[in-house]
């Protein structure tokens, strides 16, 4: 068949191949590097996930099943390691090369979304020429997402090389975003509406909050589906497949937990973001103003230097952070509408300085396209046709500005929100409108000149501290430190964990540094022999093998060795 010829003669469709093959190789190729640099870091969440999906693949369901932290992402890892068995050295590195996966999954399903953008305009504003710059403008906004530096906020890290489920989230939530357009316009088959229920009944086994997302997104079908007299049969189709799998993991959870819970996670961040459950995360004692009684929180074996012990009855690597509701139980949850006001208003308050901040150049540089339409009206009518995937995007968005605002939840929203402007664009003369698009290609595309370069320098100096921990684990398990084995930290577990998840050792107490009292595990060091010997002789009580610590003073105690060049030391009780 014959494509379109723009007024040169070229071959439009010609054209956008080359862009999609030339965007898909350079972010891979970027996206591979930046992995490889970042082979051995690791995160706190990630440790959660890796050790939920061993337990998970083990058939050790009682402790897999959890409250707070989704299965899916765990079920990929466990799966990976239970087929490749990697070594030590490797276990980190594979992590990210599952996230390379997910992050090509996460392109392809930008494309299938942003095709179905440009697909949905009632006019032909993205045809013959134009059409190779919409792909231009598509692509450099998805950089700008996760090379660019402009979505970074908050964290303030590489998004790529996070080992959580959020790029995952956002690959799901693009293929539904896909799917919603097509149903809008009529053209979801009876198969594709199976398939977007079962999307968004995994894009909840993912995160949490992907399920009132996936109310919010049938909302809309039926809302869709009521406007046109149409579509009801599909709307139902996907409900089904979407309750199938929501319900039977509710179903799981809330047996094991022994109360109805479809996951415990927007409840803790009231008890820790309104409602100020104080420390927030780790070492809950009901310390707060707030009338609270802890139920069963980590145990105070000192008062100073602080000590507590969690050996008992959660599993993980890391008790405190594995399974964060149980050791948080007793604080309240309840939603306070005072409370909230607040937090919501600080929330969108911050929402606005990242606009405007971090994400304001390339937010500014889609609206100036869009208001650089001669026909205004056309491109509001336009941008109001995309509202079914604008509506649950919005909702999710005011659901998290009462709770927590953390870009990196919410960063394909706001992806999805700037990309509906760019493709309602109206432009009437194709000479204007291609001057506009290549001046805004321009504009973007020299907003990443140097930005993944130093990204890749920044994660290369992270990367020799994290090389660190995989090197402390190694000379641990040289010096005789078993699997299985229970340990103590002089230092924050939440961090030390990277070291044991490799070991697979088991952190029960600890000497932390990072709590609002004080910095305990600097009072350690100052606290003299006999201060000393009286944390050990706390910890030797509950049945550690041995002790690390996260730093080596200048001149260690007898009975410390160091960990090679880790800036780590160790003490093994006799």
């Amino acid at each position: 068949m014959q494509t379109e010829l723009d007024r040169a003669g070229h071959d439009p469709q010609r054209g956008v191949l080359r862009i999609q093959w030339g965007f898909r190789g350079a972010m891979a190729l970027f996206a591979l590097i930046d992995c490889w640099i970042t082979r051995f870091k690791m995160d706190p969440d990630g440790v959660s996930y890796l050790d939920m999906g061993d337990r998970y693949w083990r058939g050790d369901w009682h402790n897999a099943l959890n409250a707070y932290w989704s299965p899916l992402y765990g079920w990929l890892t466990g799966l990976m390691f239970r087929l490749t068995k990697p070594s030590m050295r490797w276990e980190y590195p594979e992590v990210h090369l599952l996230n390379f996966a997910i992050f090509v999954a996460a392109l392809i399903s930008f494309e299938f979304f942003w095709r179905g953008l440009l697909e949905s305009r009632t006019e032909n504003a993205w045809t013959g020429a134009s059409r190779p710059y919409a792909w231009v403008l598509g692509y450099l906004l998805f950089a700008q997402m996760y090379f660019g530096g402009a979505f970074k906020y908050a964290w303030g890290g590489d998004e790529l090389a996070l080992v959580t489920p959020d790029l995952l989230v956002a690959a799901l939530a693009y293929l539904v975003f896909g799917m919603i357009l097509r149903f809008s316009a009529g053209r979801l088959s009876v198969a594709f509406s199976c398939l977007m229920g079962i999307t968004l009944g995994v894009a909840y086994l993912t995160k949490t909050a992907m399920l009132p997302f996936g109310v919010f997104v049938l909302a809309t079908m039926l809302a869709v589906s009521w406007k046109r007299r149409a579509g009801m049969r599909q709307t139902g189709l996907a409900l089904l497949c979407f309750l199938a799998i929501s319900t039977a993991f509710v179903a799981a959870l809330s047996w094991n937990n022994h109360r109805f819970t479809y996951g415990d996670a927007g409840k803790l961040n009231i008890a820790w973001s309104v409602n100020g459950a104080w420390p927030r995360y780790i070492h809950w004692q009901g310390q707060e103003a707030v009338p609270t009684h802890p139920l069963h929180p980590s145990r105070k074996m000192l008062n100073w230097p602080e000590v507590y012990e969690f050996a008992t009855p959660v599993a993980g690597t890391y008790p405190p952070w594995y399974d964060p509701t149980y050791w948080t139980a007793g604080a309240d949850t309840r939603p306070d509408p005072l409370r909230e006001v607040i937090r919501f208003k600080q929330n969108m308050i911050d929402l606005a300085l990242y606009l405007l901040g971090p994400a304001g150049i390339p937010t500014a540089m889609v609206l100036t396209v869009f208001f650089l339409g001669d026909r205004t009206g056309s491109s509001w009518r336009q941008f109001r046709k995309f509202l079914p995937i604008l509506a649950p995007a919005i909702a999710l968005l005011l659901m998290y500005g009462m709770l927590i605002f953390e870009p990196r939840y919410l960063s394909w929203a706001i992806l999805a929100g700037l990309c509906s402007l760019i493709a309602s664009t109206s432009i009437s003369a194709e000479e204007q409108r291609l001057r506009v698009f290549r001046a805004a290609s321009l504009a973007l595309g020299a907003m990443l000149v140097g930005a993944p370069l130093h990204i890749l320098i920044s994660s290369q100096s992270e990367s020799r501290t994290s090389a660190q921990y995989v090197e402390a684990a190694e000379q641990l398990r040289v010096m005789g430190l078993e699997p299985g084995s229970r340990v103590a930290v002089i230092g924050d577990g939440i961090t030390e964990e990277f070291w044991a998840r490799l070991d697979r050792v088991q952190i029960v107490a600890e000497v932390p540094r990072t709590l609002a009292t004080g910095n305990s595990a600097d009072a350690f060091w100052t606290s003299g022999l006999d201060g000393e010997q009286a944390v050990l002789n706390a910890l030797k009580s509950t049945g550690e093998k041995a002790v690390i610590a996260d730093i080596e003073p200048k001149t260690l105690p007898p009975g410390w060795v160091p960990l090679g060049n880790t800036e780590h030391a160790v003490y093994f009780f006799r």
